[in-house]
């Protein structure tokens, strides 16, 4: 199963925050005037009251930016300062939410093109077509978690300009249609390109994963482990872990008991022959000619050599039969114990897959208010050095100088309080923290590539059994003994212990039994050519049965319908 990744979050002044450093970061330009809507878009955007310029126009691996607008939108908006300074003019309080943003894990499997396709198609349904702009921004550093930030005011937008607040846009009922949206449109491309791969909105509990899941550390209860000193939701975590290492071995423990065989017996002696003829014909015998004895003995011999010959073979015959019988089971239990070697490296890597985004989008949070910490403070020595030149007969100015510097360094307070209040340490201490984030997401990405060579292997070797299996269900079709193999495969089989282990073994004989037009060639190819013709044939003639069957369902649905 592929990543899933969508995070939504509010940019807001009370935060200490600036949309518009957020926009120009996540566009790397260069824009002016607009405070609040910057950052995303990595460029540079400079405050309409403050003059504060940010500029994000060194920032890597912006890889595709644009506004995208309903149809009631005014044009000038299609540009991202223009844009930003009509938000920024629309708000007033201190404490107004500016606008909202949603992160996107995109998958890795489609190039950007693709990307961007599904990215207008997921915009157009729940966004512009019901009148929200958006600007877009696509990020890619080549570490494999490419993503997008959707940036998006909280008013409806008229010909004019911004109206009233879209209180649609807090609603928990349109964050779940977004997220389950996001996941229809990727898996409808996923189809469309043939690929098996899939992504779920949903809780592992609602997937059916059988997985407790780990309670949230917190930056102060992770700092304190990394130390070595243990907390209580550490040791929670713990507890999880142990519990769920017990319950995957539990599985794995019961999975390797082999099935006990009901049938099978010690007992390999022939049953005792009966004595050939009935009372009728020891009568007529004996009433013959004395030298018919001699006959009589020899026929007597003859007739038992033939029983004994006829038993032998029918107890070669059932061996061959119980022999393929045993073959198939083995295949299909190595199959089982293979897929649940499998499962594990699956959820760990979507486990990582998960993660990797999350811990790039906390380095990226960082990052964004680390910068505007900076901007600030480049600002308050701007406005300091122009204060010193003053001769001491520039008062006022002075004065606005001063009161301007005390505006900028209660702001900056404001955005370290938060920081600190959000990531639990000193803005001087987050290029460590960045550091530490990067190593961690650098194991998870050596995780998922040392995993993926497990799974490459594990699934060749199911292709193979695969295969094999095949071959012989289709060499079975053309024995006499077939209905015998499968009544003792049948018998085999251990019945599942619940219902997820009866759906997860339903799942297994579908994939063993599902013979692909590209399997059964692989098959075909593999076989002797004499084999290979009568599985062609047996093919054909199940084919025609088919159709056959299916042509009289269709005769009796005319007739029935008209009577």
């Amino acid at each position: 199963m592929g990543i899933y990744h969508l995070h939504l979050q509010n940019i807001s002044r009370s935060s200490g925050r600036s949309a518009t450093g957020a926009a120009a970061y996540r566009a790397g330009e260069k824009l002016r005037l607009v405070e609040k809507a910057a950052y995303r878009a990595g460029e540079e955007l400079r405050d309409q009251d403050t003059q504060i310029t940010h500029d994000y126009t060194k920032k890597s691996g912006v890889v595709h930016k644009e506004i995208i607008l309903p149809e009631d939108a005014p044009p000038e908006f299609e540009d991202r300062e223009t844009l930003w300074n009509f938000v920024d003019a629309s708000e007033k309080r201190k404490d107004a939410r500016l606008a909202k943003e949603i992160n996107v894990a995109l998958p890795t499997e489609f190039d950007l093109d693709e990307q961007i396709e599904v990215l207008h198609k997921y915009i157009k349904e729940n966004f512009t077509d019901k009148g929200v702009i958006v600007d877009l921004n696509v990020h890619n550093t080549g570490n494999g978690n490419p993503h997008a930030h959707l940036m998006f005011p909280t008013r409806h937008v008229t010909p004019e300009g911004f109206g009233k607040k879209n209180t649609d846009l807090d609603s928990k009922v349109n964050l779940l249609i977004w997220r389950e949206s996001w996941a229809k449109i990727n898996n409808h491309k996923f189809e469309e390109k043939g690929l098996d791969e899939r992504i779920d909105h949903r809780t592992l509990e609602a997937q059916g994963i059988n997985r407790e899941p780990t309670v949230h550390m917190g930056h102060k209860a992770w700092a304190l482990e990394k130390k070595g000193v243990q907390t209580e939701r550490g040791n929670i975590n713990r507890d999880i872990k142990r519990r769920n290492d017990e319950r995957a071995a539990k599985a794995e423990a019961e999975c390797k008991d082999d099935p006990q065989d009901g049938n099978a017996t010690s007992d390999n002696k022939p049953p005792a022959l009966k004595k050939w003829g009935g009372s009728a014909e020891r009568d007529a015998l004996m009433s013959a000619k004395r030298n018919i004895r001699e006959i009589e003995t020899h026929l007597k011999a003859e007739k038992a050599e033939q029983i004994v010959e006829k038993l032998q073979e029918q107890r070669e015959a059932r061996r061959e039969t119980e022999k393929i019988a045993r073959h198939l089971n083995e295949l299909k239990e190595t199959d089982a114990e293979l897929d649940k070697e499998l499962h594990p490296l699956l959820r760990e890597n979507e486990t990582y897959k998960r993660e990797i985004p999350q811990l790039d989008y906390l380095i990226e949070g960082m990052d964004e208010h680390i910068k505007n910490i900076e901007m600030l403070q480049d600002k308050v020595a701007q406005i300091q050095a122009e204060y010193q030149k003053l001769p001491f007969w520039e008062g006022k100015r002075k004065k606005e100088l001063a009161k301007e510097i005390e505006k900028l360094e209660g702001n900056i307070r404001v955005a370290r309080h938060n920081f600190k209040k959000k990531y639990g340490i000193d803005p001087e201490q987050a290029i460590i923290k960045i550091q530490r984030v990067r190593e961690k997401i650098r194991e998870r990405e050596n995780a998922i590539e040392r995993n993926n060579v497990q799974i490459s292997k594990i699934r060749e070797r199911q292709a193979a059994i695969r295969i094999e299996y095949q071959t012989q269900k289709l060499l079975n079709e053309s024995r006499p003994d077939r209905q015998q193999i499968e009544q003792l495969l049948e018998k085999m089989n251990k019945p599942p212990e619940s219902v997820r282990e009866r759906l997860r073994q339903n799942e297994l004989d579908r994939r063993l039994n599902t013979i692909t037009k590209e399997d059964f060639q692989k098959i075909i190819e593999k076989l002797p050519q004499k084999q290979a013709e009568i599985i062609i044939k047996e093919r054909q003639r199940a084919e025609m049965k088919k159709l056959q069957e299916q042509a009289q369902k269709e005769k009796t649905i005319i007739i029935e319908r008209d009577r």
